[in-house]
């Protein structure tokens, strides 16, 4: 079989020793003071309809976040699952195997970006990688697109990350069925067809430029659940309270009128007016505990709801059963259970995670693409593979079991050869392999040893374990079968 050589590796002639991408802060001038976001939003003083009057779908999402607590419950719960560490691997470019060096001059890379070498630049406005990871994933739930730059020092080496907001850039075509993304900037359209600016979008439909938010069929539940609470909201202020209504004897009133008011229409009108201004004014100032004394003008009573209670309980149900759906988090999550039993979230939390699983591929892809560069450019011919860890809902300590058999299979595949001493250390997580460690890649050393007890350990001892892991094997260690 003729054997396939791999491209060689064509490193960018020009390159941005600046970023080139705008950020919030881009549109403040030097040393001007950039206020603070905390201030109420006018969203949060007006009602659901102020938002559905938005025709820009993200925007309308931004501020959801910010001001609906469902929606931001599941937003918050969705990158806090998903967000479970990143290993990164660096490969051969023509061999494909694993390349110990390519993997820790990536972990320099990820290291620079999370410690600080040259402290005589002042603050350094550079995020951690654990920041940058967090915002990724949280632009993959509310955008659909995670988009980043590697911005480069002057000496053209990679220095820090950049987030993107997707919906700040467009496309332009490249008239040969390809694209490149612009940016509207203040100074104008900046074209930001770079090797340095990467997108990749998450369920993209094939026949769309643009990635639609995963979030955006939850607009219209939101919408409609959001005014039927305001509704049930007015309905009980309105007539779903007791009420101090207070009557006025016109005849005494008029008759307690000076006799140039009672005289004069105009005047009288006016002092009915003013009368019963006075004594609204001392009733809605009234405490709970206060005494009300009046004269024999006034008579007081106090009025109930009328009419039939309407029962709300089964329609809200129905909607808040539509808005966990189209936010693809399950109702136990949002605590808007309202019926059924709570054993019902075991089966629920598994979708969940596949759900949320879905936003790690377009920051692996960013980050595989930004690492692999950043490993170039220092002179390295590898590419890295960046992944997320398996996302578990289990404590550290029940899962001894299943790390347990892990190691028995990986350490069986290193006994038969199918992987090498630094890509076992690697999977272990033991890397890199002390200096003067035997090889043991094909020895044979594991199908020769005898079972240890902790290999007989089972997972699923514990009541979530039975019920999440039914199927799971009940001990490790041994050859595959």
């Amino acid at each position: 079989m003729a054997e396939v050589v791999a491209p060689p590796t064509v490193l960018p002639r020009k390159l941005a020793t600046k970023a080139l991408v705008a950020n919030p802060v881009s549109r403040y001038e030097k040393d001007a003071s950039i206020p603070r976001n905390d201030y109420l939003s006018q969203h949060q003083l007006n009602d659901v309809r102020t938002l559905r009057a938005m025709n820009r779908i993200i925007e309308a999402l931004r501020k959801l976040v910010e001001v609906d607590g469902t929606v931001s419950t599941a937003v918050f719960n969705l990158v806090q699952v998903a967000n479970s560490d990143i290993t990164l691997r660096a490969y051969d470019s023509t061999t494909h195997t694993f390349s110990q060096d390519g993997t820790m001059l990536a972990q320099s890379v990820v290291a620079s970006f999370d410690t600080l070498f040259d402290y005589t630049l002042g603050y350094a406005d550079k995020p951690s990688m654990g920041s940058l990871v967090e915002t990724m994933l949280r632009e993959a739930t509310i955008t659909g697109s995670v988009a980043v730059e590697l911005v480069l020092n002057k000496a053209r080496l990679p220095d820090r990350l950049s987030v993107i907001p997707a919906e700040t850039l467009s496309f332009k075509s490249r008239g040969d069925g390809t694209k490149y993304p612009v940016q509207q900037q203040t100074s104008g359209e900046v074209p930001l067809d770079m090797p340095t600016i990467w997108i990749s979008d998450s369920h993209k439909d094939a026949s769309r430029v643009y990635a639609l938010p995963m979030l955006q069929s939850a607009l219209n539940a939101t919408f409609y659940y959001d005014e039927f609470v305001e509704d049930m909201r007015r309905t009980l202020r309105r007539s779903g309270h007791s009420r101090l209504v207070v009557t006025l004897n016109a005849e005494k009133v008029v008759a307690a009128a000076p006799q140039e008011v009672r005289q004069d229409q105009d005047k009288l009108k006016s002092w009915l007016e003013l009368t019963r201004e006075q004594v609204e004014t001392v009733v809605k100032a009234l405490e709970p505990d206060d005494a009300l004394v009046t004269y024999d003008t006034v008579e007081t009573d106090t009025i109930t709801a009328a009419g039939e209670k309407a029962d709300y309980r089964e329609l809200l149900q129905t909607l808040s059963g539509l808005l966990a759906t189209s936010l693809k988090t399950h109702p136990s999550i949002l605590g808007l259970r309202l019926t059924g039993s709570q054993s019902l979230s075991n089966t629920e939390s598994l979708v969940f995670l596949k759900v949320a699983a879905a936003l790690q591929v377009p920051v692996e892809s960013v980050l595989s693409r930004a690492l692999t560069l950043a490993c170039r450019l220092y002179g390295s011919d590898v590419y890295v593979k960046v992944q997320f860890k398996p996302i578990n809902l289990r404590p550290d300590d029940e899962l001894e079991a299943f790390m347990t058999m892990r190691q028995a299979r990986i350490l069986e595949q290193l006994s038969l050869g199918f992987i090498d001493d630094d890509e076992a250390a690697r999977r272990l997580g033991v890397w890199p392999r002390p200096p003067g460690a035997p090889p043991l890649m094909g020895t044979m050393f594991h199908k020769n040893s005898s079972q240890s007890k902790a290999e007989e350990a089972t997972p699923n001892d514990d009541p979530m374990g039975r019920s999440l892991q039914p199927d799971t094997p009940p001990k490790a260690g041994g050859e595959s079968q």
